[in-house]
Parts: C-alpha cells; sequence; structure tokens
C-alpha cells in the first residue's frame, strides 16, 4: 500500500467515529476493505483501542478551536451547537489542502447553511462564508445577501460588500 493511503487510511480511522468502531470490532474485515495487507492490519489493530480514541478525539478538538476562530460570529450565534454541530460535520468531512483549517471553516459554513439551524445562524454562516472566499481567494469583490443583521442579531435585510481595490481593502455593511 502507499504512503498516501496509508495516510488516508489513518485519517480516516482518526476523524470517522463509526468507521474506527468498525475497524477496532473486525480489523481484519475492515483492512481488507480497505487494501491493507495482514502485517499493516496488525500493526494498526496493536494501537491500543484506548489510544486510538485519544488521539482521535484530540484532533477533534483541535480542529473545533481552529475553527471557532475562523468563525467567530457562527461561533457566538450558535453557542453550545456549535460544537454539536461540527462534531456531525467533521464525521463527514476531511479536509485535502495544505490549508485545512481554511477548508475546514469554509465546508463548515456550508454544511450550516443545509442543517436545521436557526435563520439567524444560517445568515451568521453564510456571512463568514463570504468573508472566508473574499480573503481565501484573494478575490476583488464579494456580495453577500442575508436576511439577519448578524451585527445586531436581528431579522432585518442587509447586504455585506468586500471590495479589495490593488492593496486597498473596503468592507461594507448595507
Amino acid at each position: 500500500m502507499s504512503l498516501q493511503h496509508q495516510q488516508n487510511l489513518l485519517a480516516k480511522l482518526y476523524t470517522d467515529a463509526e468507521f474506527r468502531r468498525a475497524f477496532l470490532s473486525e480489523p481484519e474485515k475492515i483492512g481488507a476493505e480497505n487494501d491493507l495487507d495482514e502485517a499493516e492490519i496488525r500493526e494498526i489493530a496493536a494501537i491500543m483501542p484506548e489510544e486510538l480514541n485519544l488521539f482521535a478525539n484530540s484532533l477533534f478538538w483541535k480542529r473545533l478551536r481552529e475553527v471557532e476562530k475562523f468563525l467567530p460570529v457562527t461561533h457566538k450565534v450558535l453557542g453550545a451547537d456549535f460544537t454539536k454541530n461540527f462534531r456531525e460535520f467533521s464525521q463527514t468531512f476531511n479536509p485535502q489542502t495544505v490549508k485545512k483549517h481554511f477548508e475546514d471553516a469554509l465546508e463548515f459554513c456550508r454544511f450550516l447553511r443545509a442543517q436545521e439551524v436557526s435563520d439567524l445562524a444560517k445568515s451568521a454562516a453564510k456571512f463568514e462564508e463570504s468573508k472566508l472566499e473574499f480573503f481565501g481567494f484573494e478575490k476583488r469583490l464579494v456580495v453577500c445577501r442575508l436576511d439577519y443583521d448578524v451585527r445586531m442579531e436581528i431579522p432585518k435585510k442587509k447586504i455585506a460588500v468586500w471590495l479589495r481595490i490593488g492593496k486597498r481593502i473596503k468592507h461594507f455593511y448595507i
């Protein structure tokens, strides 16, 4: 098995709780289904379940803390539900680029907008997704229509605009 394939499998093992449970209960079967040879299965299965779960949990909390830094408005609006939603999201998404925390934050915004969360939370996620796209992809112009004034947390139609002119950046909230 290639090193890249091994790394991807370990990443899935650490980030996907259901896959981890399946592997720990039937390492030979799950290992074979994922193209591991017997030696690789034994090597991974030799990791104590407690160590595996501890490491997986520490990765989750690291990812969460980094995403919270990118999404302060959404984090404030969702409160404790931020962690609950991020746990659900993290089970299904594994960033692939070198900007893993940025990619996590951007995809989490998209995930939230498709979930059963408040309209205010959806507006906050849309606002921060637009901001991330502007700065992360160095766009010249991003316009975002919102159903909520996310600064005041009230239902009021707003438009957020980010504009880049040369090296100058302007942000308007209309």
